[in-house]
């Protein structure tokens, strides 16, 4: 069965330094390079989260520097493929 997360407001969030693959993440696909990148470590770890909410997250992309607004609706959940920042899952 499913477990829900419901996020609720506006957030500055910092970007995950590195990532471990293998590992599931939740974090947003970057508006400029389209890079994943992660904000939190997905606690199933297996990607079965459903998430939801009316939040805004402000985020840099560790990739490219760009910075932008996100909406709780643009949450991925991704697998590492590689180590580091990003992910291209």
């Amino acid at each position: 069965m499913p477990q829900d997360i419901q996020f609720t407001g506006d957030f500055d969030v910092s970007t995950l330094p590195a990532l471990i693959p293998g590992n599931w993440y939740i974090g947003f696909a970057c508006k400029q390079c389209r890079q994943h990148f992660a904000i939190l470590n997905e606690p199933t770890g297996a990607g079965g989260l459903k998430l939801s909410g009316r939040a805004t997250f402000r985020a840099t992309c560790p990739n490219c520097e760009a910075s932008g607004d996100y909406s709780a609706s643009e949450l991925k959940q991704f697998q590492a493929a590689q180590g580091g920042p990003s992910s291209t899952a």
